[in-house]
């Protein structure tokens, strides 16, 4: 019944113009090859609108929409979970949490594309190892993984770290994928070795680290930033000849032009 509702609701939000934009730059890999996906054309927001209605949404109505061949709802369940995930967290339901990880792991064949991948593995599965509920080397697991959107996952749930000061697993998994063949990994590595980078950029005040964390206390995001953004330079000049291009350029973004324009022409290796 609920699966019912649900995608009556999905109806009112269809636009054609939008299926159309997403058909345009949403592929899916599988094992047999890459293929489209197939979108209704819902936009997240309005899919976060639903999800915040349906938080608590039973197993079975859930593992249908997240097994569902339609990308939307597939996306739907996992903000579903978000939802629910950060409910728990807030509660201090470290059973529940517990719970929702490992839904998500048993499923994750269909987390399937890079914006299933990137709304969800930082706030489910990056936060349950952050939160010492997986062991960190399922991190390293994924990223040996032969699945394209299982090294994806590895790389973005380390934000999970990097929100909370601590950019080393995120170091390690970026060498790691440096040989990667994919432009969707080169992408995902340059983002997170760019939100590394962040946290060295001013006007930050030192702050509790996030809620739920049950390690606690303070860090100190201006002297723990700028040790962060020399570890990324350190990083970047010593793996200058394997780092794939497009990381590179998302990786420096932020950095002043003059450095920026070295690291391109390679006058800081």
């Amino acid at each position: 019944m609920a699966v019912k509702k649900i995608r009556e609701e999905l109806v009112k939000y269809i636009s054609q113009k939008q299926k159309k934009n997403y058909q345009r730059f949403f592929r899916v890999i599988t094992e047999e090859g890459e293929k489209k996906d197939k979108f209704i054309g819902v936009r997240v927001p309005d899919l976060r609108k639903i999800a915040k209605r349906f938080v608590g949404l039973i197993d079975k109505d859930l593992l249908k929409l997240l097994r569902s061949e339609v990308h939307e709802e597939r996306l739907l369940a996992l903000l579903v979970l978000v939802e629910e995930n950060e409910k728990v967290i807030k509660s201090g339901n470290r059973l529940k949490q517990k719970k929702i990880v490992n839904l998500y792991l048993r499923n994750k064949g269909w987390v399937n594309n890079w914006d299933l991948v990137d709304l969800s593995a930082h706030y489910i599965l990056g936060r349950a190892v952050f939160d010492r509920l997986k062991p960190r080397s399922i991190l390293t697991e994924l990223v040996n993984s032969s699945s394209m959107w299982d090294r994806r996952i590895a790389v973005i749930a380390s934000w999970a770290f990097i929100k909370n000061g601590k950019i080393d697993l995120t170091l390690r998994l970026a060498r790691k994928l440096l040989a990667d063949k994919e432009d969707l990994i080169h992408k995902a590595v340059g983002w997170m070795l760019r939100e590394c980078w962040k946290l060295g950029e001013g006007g930050r005040k030192s702050a509790r680290v996030s809620k739920g964390n049950q390690r606690g206390g303070f860090i100190n995001k201006k002297d723990e930033g700028k040790k962060a953004q020399k570890q990324v330079e350190q990083f970047l000049i010593k793996n200058y000849n394997k780092i794939p291009r497009t990381t590179l350029r998302y990786a420096i973004e932020r950095m002043d032009e003059r450095k920026r324009k070295k690291f391109l022409k390679g006058e800081l290796v």
